[in-house]
């Protein structure tokens, strides 16, 4: 046990016994103070401390994460909240851990030791394996005005990896204190995040042989569910990371800048495809056999890995960061991000693309390579294809029906780290997709029945709502009555659809037709003799309003769209129109509709076209995004008067 280490246990001891002192005094006024501060919570965290120690010996780091956090129960509502886990994985191994419950017996402090630690496996959604695992247990003897004390130490294995902090407990933290110490042969930076929103204080402090770098943090609120987007664009963050470290007046390089953080990316991947990849090439040489363009090669390629090569996602020690072998994902029919590009990639440069592996963060993500060099900025490859006088093509095989040219939707406007060479890179952000490119359009007939509404429709869809909707098609059931009302957003509850046609849902097809049948109840009503028709069908952006706290934070697009709805309406004979609505409109720079109304022979056609060409509503523009939902609202509202001949 280094130093550290030993002097950390020793005065854990010592605050052992000032904590017996304190808790006994913990009087019945202060726990009324905090039930007034925290009037709506049963569980608050009154202290969190996290120390980060680094020694540097004979060349090689020493890191250690030292953590102690205690928690004060107001209530006995939510003994659920007796239940911790501490997660750890390869790159960080829990050494020591001790936990207990405090509480007041006989006006003495009672403790009650936690004796069983049960190691579980992590599960996340939509990873298929990963080397995350917990020790997880129950606090004993909970109730009301307990206190829970944990403390635990990690072994920190890769310089790379130096721990977060990142606030995003479900209890409120009364204080914490973040602390790393580290010798003067080490050089390292720090980034903080959003400390403006609590009220915060740094101090260094330096003896003979180490700096000491502290962050107090008081009254750090808890997550807030209502983000759209990632919590990680608000809450208060302290990223540190290792720049160098001197060992015999030779600089040893961790993570200075992008240029390091692309060195140990590349020095991962050096020993990747060197088996017999023959089959392969043989293969890729009959993909684009007869092919007269490079567009056609590279769509051959992209499109025989989305469909022969099945996304699994996995995330295990450095093999998480390594792509497999390109014949061996092959052979085996799937990977992950990083098997998937790098195959492609792979086939690609047999083919004599100019195409490269490139790490991404997607839009959970908002850091930036230059702001933050560290493996934390990124959580995704994909593959980089250079064109002659054309712009660079973002191509990512995970998404199974992303049309050839997209990028996929959770990377637009995000900086790719593109690999050029051992020592070269390129960063480059990828491109949003502009709103005329992801569109539906339905075209409709509609009849007038006696009270019945009756209607053929043609919906076309492309882009990034092509992919959406073929993850759909691929996921419905086959008897799904209401799949249209709910993924078209077409139609009313009493609407049936039938006669439904499915074409061009092949990947290479680049719009995907729906055909089908409607009959819609209750939308016509008869009023003395008169019909009243709502003749707006669709229901697409009904509870988009932004509500309540939600108004606090941005709105999150998921990609930028286009809708058109053009209906037609035939009037029976022996009726004559007697009123049509106004056109109406709502226009900002950033999203749009028009809703326009023409009287024709016989007939009504009605255009409706939205429009949203961004990927966020700022804050201080949700205000607007309301009232364009309203105005949107409103207008599908408005009704067609239909009346007899005299």
């Amino acid at each position: 046990m280094n130093t550290f280490v030993n002097y950390f246990y020793i005065s854990m001891k010592f605050y052992e016994l000032l904590t017996s002192f304190i808790f006994l005094n913990f009087t019945h006024a202060q726990q009324h103070d905090y039930n007034e501060l925290y009037p709506n919570e049963e569980v608050i965290t009154l202290s969190l401390e996290k120390h980060i120690q680094i020694d540097e010996s004979r060349g090689k780091l020493f890191i250690t994460e030292n953590v102690h956090k205690r928690n004060l129960f107001l209530s006995s509502k939510r003994l659920q909240l007796a239940e911790e886990n501490v997660s750890y994985n390869t790159f960080n191994q829990i050494t020591e851990i001790q936990a207990r419950t405090e509480n007041i017996e006989n006006n003495k402090v009672k403790k009650s030791f936690v004796k069983r630690f049960k190691e579980k496996d992590i599960l996340i959604s939509g990873i298929f394996f990963n080397d995350q695992k917990e020790k997880n247990f129950f606090f004993p003897n909970v109730k009301k005005n307990s206190i829970t004390d944990l403390k635990y130490s990690k072994t920190i294995k890769d310089p790379h990896f130096l721990p977060s902090f990142m606030s995003t407990s479900d209890i409120p933290i009364e204080k914490a204190i973040i602390s790393i110490t580290f010798p003067k042969n080490v050089k390292l930076t720090y980034r903080t995040f959003h400390l403006d929103a609590i009220h915060s204080k740094f101090e260094i402090e330096e003896n003979k042989n180490h700096i000491t770098y502290t962050w107090v943090l008081n009254k750090i609120p808890k997550i807030n569910r209502h983000y759209d987007f990632s919590a990680l664009y608000y809450i208060p963050q302290i990223i540190i990371y290792i720049n160098s470290y001197k060992h015999k007046n030779k600089t040893i390089s961790v993570l200075n800048d992008v240029s390091d953080l692309y060195k140990w990316y590349t020095s991962l991947i050096s020993q990747i495809n060197t088996t017999d990849q023959q089959e392969l090439e043989l293969i890729t040489k009959s993909l684009i056999e007869g092919t007269t363009s490079e567009t056609e090669k590279i769509q051959s390629i992209y499109y025989f890995v989305q469909d022969k090569i099945n996304y699994i996602a996995f995330e295990d020690g450095l093999n998480g960061f390594i792509p497999r072998d390109a014949s061996n994902v092959f052979n085996k029919k799937y990977g992950d991000c990083k098997d998937m590009a790098n195959i492609l990639n792979e086939m690609l440069q047999y083919a004599g693309i100019d195409s490269h592996l490139a790490w991404i963060g997607t839009r959970k993500k908002p850091y930036k390579y230059n702001e933050v060099p560290t493996p934390v900025t990124d959580n995704h490859m994909i593959t980089a294809v250079f064109q002659k006088n054309s712009d660079t093509i973002f191509l990512d095989p995970t998404a199974k029906y992303l049309p050839y040219g997209y990028p996929s939707p959770f990377t637009q406007g995000k900086e790719a780290l593109i690999g050029i060479s051992a020592d070269t890179f390129k960063i480059h952000k990828v491109p949003e997709i502009d709103a005329i490119n992801n569109n539906i359009s339905i075209i409709s007939s509609i009849k007038l029945e006696n009270e019945l509404l009756t209607g053929r429709h043609i919906a076309k869809i492309c882009g990034h709502d092509k992919l959406d909707f073929m993850h759909k098609i691929e996921n419905k059931e086959e008897e799904d009555l209401d799949f249209l009302y709910w993924n078209l957003k077409f139609g009313t509850k009493k609407t049936s659809f039938n006669n439904i046609e499915y074409k061009n849902l092949e990947r290479q097809k680049d719009t995907l037709q729906i055909s089908f049948d409607s009959e819609t109840r209750n939308y016509v009503k008869k009023i003395n003799g008169k019909l009243y028709i709502k003749p707006i069908m669709d229901n697409f952006l009904v509870g988009e309003l932004v509500k309540d706290e939600s108004k606090n934070y941005d709105k999150k697009i998921d990609h930028k769209f286009t809708r058109i709805f053009h209906t037609t309406i035939e009037i029976p004979e022996g009726q004559i129109i007697e009123f049509i609505p106004e056109n109406s409109s709502f226009r900002n720079e950033n999203y749009e509709f028009t809703t326009t109304y023409e009287n024709r022979i016989n007939t009504i056609v009605i255009t409706k076209k939205i429009t949203v060409n961004t990927l966020k509503i700022d804050i201080n523009e949700i205000e607007s995004w309301n009232n364009f939902i309203k105005a949107l609202l409103k207008s599908n509202k408005k009704t067609i008067i239909i009346n007899p001949k005299n």
